[in-house]
């Protein structure tokens, strides 16, 4: 439980720290920018967390090429973690902050 608490809170300060450290230094506000550092630190953490993919297969058939051995085909797994589920409600509660925040554009 501890560790779990430890993980959302580390996701949650990258998070906000790049979403800061973006909008401090192009000088803009902290809701321009949030969801797309969300969405952005999601798909790394899925991409990272996954496999058997396209990268998996990709690699598999350079090392068949290279050494004439034929590896093993992985099935595709996605196991999402602590930090996926944290990276994925940011994203969602910022992006319904951003919508509403630029409703009068709609």
């Amino acid at each position: 439980m501890k560790q779990r608490l430890m993980t959302v809170v580390i996701t949650l300060l990258i998070l906000f720290g790049a979403s800061y450290g973006i909008t401090h230094y192009t000088k803009t506000r902290l809701v321009d920018y949030s969801f797309v550092v969300g969405l952005v630190v999601t798909v790394i953490i899925w991409f990272f967390t996954s496999k058997g993919g396209y990268t998996s297969r990709s690699v598999d058939m350079v090392v068949q090429g290279l050494t004439g051995i034929k590896a093993e085909k992985q099935k595709y797994e996605f196991s999402p973690n602590v930090a996926f589920f944290t990276s994925l409600a940011y994203t969602l509660i910022s992006f319904i902050v951003m919508m509403y925040h630029y409703r009068s554009y709609f």
